[in-house]
């Protein structure tokens, strides 16, 4: 099945960014999430779906139809790329990551990041962390 995957990854856009591909071939389903720097429409995704729908490569691993999911990550969805941290600056985040010997799970506010980590504030001070250091990040949502 990761052929599949390869031919997905064709009709992403540059501008896209293929985060994951889940495929359950019991029941004909393909589940497929991307992102990207800038927002994605609703009918970009719808689009994309489409095109990967209607690919003969696709239809002849599915020879009895397919179902196709194509969305992007949902709220409380983890940050893994660097421009998921870019676009969410300015924003709460709930981050899991190894300091040292020991395992911190804190929320902190997004302030920067650059190819190497992040930069988040609590209160007044401010922490630099590397990505290789993230356990787990997500955005923090608050209704104030």
């Amino acid at each position: 099945m990761e052929n599949l995957r390869e031919i997905i990854e064709k009709h992403i856009t540059q501008d896209m960014e293929l985060l994951s591909v889940k495929i359950d071939s019991s029941s004909s389903f393909i589940k497929v999430v991307i992102d990207s720097a800038n927002d994605i429409s609703v009918d970009k995704t719808a689009m994309l779906a489409k095109e990967i729908k209607n690919n003969e490569d696709i239809l002849s691993n599915f020879p009895h139809g397919v179902r196709l999911e194509v969305g992007t990550p949902g709220i409380g969805s983890r940050l893994e790329k660097n421009f998921q941290y870019k676009k969410n600056i300015g924003r709460k985040i709930e981050l899991e990551y190894r300091s040292k010997d020991n395992t911190i799970k804190e929320t902190f506010l997004l302030i920067g990041n650059n190819e190497t980590g992040i930069n988040v504030k609590d209160g007044k001070v401010e922490y630099y962390i590397d990505y290789s250091d993230i356990i787990s990040a997500r955005v923090k949502i608050s209704f104030d």
